[in-house]
């Protein structure tokens, strides 16, 4: 009984340290460099998500700013996450509630048939 407390206690702990701020982002900028990717519809907006600890997170905000830029028509207006929620990896805990949660996800393999073509002049679509 006693072990499987010490057990529990210190998983509590590993996941608490492993999810504080710049803990967790210093963590995710080594093991998931490119997993974090977004599209809207038709991929006319992708971004990577990447990890700097001096850099914040993609959210609603910057997304809606750089959606602004490009004025997609209204029907590509919503951004998908292109990545699944793995509950295994406890380290990414903080990143899925505070911003995973926020977007739906779809594949990129329901995405990419609707994709307009690729001008060259945008920095986007480069996945």
């Amino acid at each position: 009984m006693m072990k499987k407390k010490r057990i529990a206690i210190a998983a509590i702990i590993v996941i608490t340290f492993t999810n504080l701020p710049v803990v967790s982002t210093t963590i995710m900028g080594e093991l998931d460099k490119d997993r974090f990717r977004y599209s809207n519809n038709d991929a006319s907006f992708t971004s990577i998500q990447h990890f700097d600890i001096f850099l914040g997170w993609i959210n609603e905000w910057t997304v809606w700013g750089f959606i602004e830029s490009q004025r997609p028509t209204q029907e590509h207006m919503e951004v998908f996450r292109l990545y699944k929620i793995n509950p295994l990896c406890f380290w990414r805990w903080r990143y899925y509630i505070l911003v995973s949660r926020k977007f739906r996800y779809k594949s990129w393999q329901e995405i990419e048939p609707h994709r307009t073509p690729f001008k060259g002049i945008s920095r986007w679509q480069k996945f």
